[in-house]
């Protein structure tokens, strides 16, 4: 049996993100994940600017498509192509990112187990026991960054997994005549509750269909009629698709030294599906205050709380009664949002970085960015 300062059982984003801060404080961590690395992970891979600006280091490597446009339809017909001189997002390959990630958990000095199932979980006398298939560890903090499906959330019930949408995807190589043609694109109105996308890469492009239901039958029928559409082949048959939680909202930390981030803690974004901000951003949350407490020698989870309300709850809240709306209102709510001024809030805000509440309180930043046209955006319609 041997004891670390902090076991994070899962490898993703949000995990790789704690463990590399722990790494750099020299604070002794394993990461334990059951699949063995590099693996496949279903999500469309884009980074939005808020995203990748909270690495401290660089992910151009990763990088296989970069855009500062982005093309929102209405029922695959009418289309605005919203475009300026500022970058809004950057798309990686899931597989290839994550295990990038995690690299430089351990080369900063994480110990990394892949391909190891943890089995059990156990909270006793101030420790946590973690019982794998076959070997058996001890910490002081744990870090449940174990998705949706999380062990951790499901041995101690820290947030009620109830509030969750889902998401279809699939890869479509790109011939040469095809490469460069298709952008960014967010299709509202066909999928109810949701929207199909374009997600494009190098030599191919993500397709993929989000809902804000539970359940929809012909989910797949939609993907599979909008990639006829396109003119484009899927590379298979077999669809991927993952849950995404938006029960994070009301998560409520427990005074004994265990978080949840990322997927497992239920921080996905209502309005969008986004996830991979929120995974980074919470992983590098529970670092700095594992790191903290470690220090004081007392486990700070009011501050864990707060900061975790003040920088991704409150942000998630207003996505998600704003995504409420904008979906129980089409079109005109896609009419609205495309109109010259929020088209134009929207990109600015993007490409800034900031979340729906940081809009709304830099709300004089964006409308004077604007005014004076630093970003050269422009906003046109056409019919298909």
């Amino acid at each position: 049996m041997k004891k670390y300062d902090v076991i994070i059982i899962g490898a993703g984003p949000a995990g790789s993100s704690a463990a590399y801060m722990l790494a750099r404080s020299k604070i002794n961590v394993l990461v334990i994940d059951r699949y063995p690395f590099p693996r496949y992970k279903p999500c469309a891979g884009g980074l939005t600017v808020k995203t990748f600006k909270s690495f401290d280091f660089s992910i151009s490597k990763e990088v296989k498509y970069s855009t500062n446009n982005v093309v929102a339809s209405y029922k695959n017909k009418i289309f605005h192509n919203i475009s300026g001189n500022k970058t809004l997002t950057k798309m990686v390959e899931r597989k290839e990112f994550d295990n990038f990630l995690i690299k430089r958990a351990v080369d900063s000095g994480a110990t990394f187990l892949d391909g190891t199932k943890v089995t059990e979980v156990v909270w006793k006398d101030g420790e946590f026991s973690v019982k794998t298939e076959e070997q058996f560890f001890q910490c002081n903090y744990l870090i449940g960054a174990d998705g949706t499906n999380s062990i951790v959330n499901r041995t101690f019930n820290i947030v009620e997994k109830d509030l969750y949408g889902f998401a279809i995807e699939i890869n479509c190589p790109l011939s040469k005549d095809n490469i460069g043609k298709f952008n960014m694109t967010f299709d509202f109105g066909t999928i109810p509750n949701g929207y199909l996308w374009i997600f494009p890469k190098d030599q191919y492009a993500c397709i993929g269909a989000y809902t804000t239901n539970r359940k929809m039958k012909d989910i797949q029928k939609y993907l599979f009629d909008y990639i006829e559409s396109l003119g484009l082949v899927p590379e298979s048959k077999e669809l991927k698709g993952h849950i995404i939680p938006y029960y994070g909202i009301y998560y409520k930390q427990p005074d004994f030294p265990c978080i949840l981030v990322g997927d497992a803690a239920g921080f996905g974004e209502y309005c969008t599906g986004e996830g991979i901000y929120y995974a980074v951003k919470s992983g590098i949350i529970a670092a700095e205050v594992i790191s903290s407490s470690i220090k004081s020698g007392i486990f700070e989870y009011r501050t864990l709380q707060r900061r975790y309300q003040k920088e991704i709850i409150r942000g998630l809240k207003l996505a998600y009664h704003i995504g409420k709306f904008f979906y129980s209102h089409l079109p005109l709510s896609f009419n609205l949002l495309m109109s010259y001024l929020l088209g134009g809030i929207l990109y600015e805000s993007a490409s800034r970085g900031f979340t729906f509440d940081q809009s709304f309180s830099k709300i004089h930043v964006i409308l004077s960015s604007l005014l004076l046209n630093k970003s050269h955006i422009s906003n046109n319609k056409y019919y298909k």
